[in-house]
């Protein structure tokens, strides 16, 4: 009877509400990302028959694909967070007043 009631509670503490999401709610999501990188290059000098090698530093641009992990509880928090912050946007893009606000909410959650 101990063991039932063990067994019980732990299925209980996997169990979530089908509204929430469950700590497994979660996937990879591919988005570029560009990276600057320096490397040094070198390059040949002459001056009449003397030869010498000089090293450059050069930037390079590395377009990439790079994978984050989404979880969907934290896309719930972070858009809680961000109605909060930038509440005054939603209210701005109900009443059709974005203009007012400006470029403040097209760089906040999606802008108007």
């Amino acid at each position: 009877m101990t063991i039932l009631v063990v067994l019980e509670t732990r299925r209980t503490l996997l169990e979530t509400e089908p509204t929430e999401p469950g700590p497994l709610d979660c996937r990879e999501e591919q988005y570029p990302c560009t990276r600057l990188y320096s490397v040094h290059k070198p390059c040949k000098q002459c001056l009449n028959s003397l030869c010498f090698y000089s090293l450059r530093r050069v930037y390079v641009i590395n377009k990439e694909v790079c994978v984050r992990t989404v979880c969907a509880h934290e896309e719930l928090l972070r858009a809680d967070m961000c109605r909060d912050q930038f509440s005054r946007c939603g209210v701005a893009a109900v009443s059709g007043q974005c203009g007012s606000l400006g470029s403040s909410c097209g760089k906040s959650c999606g802008g108007c």
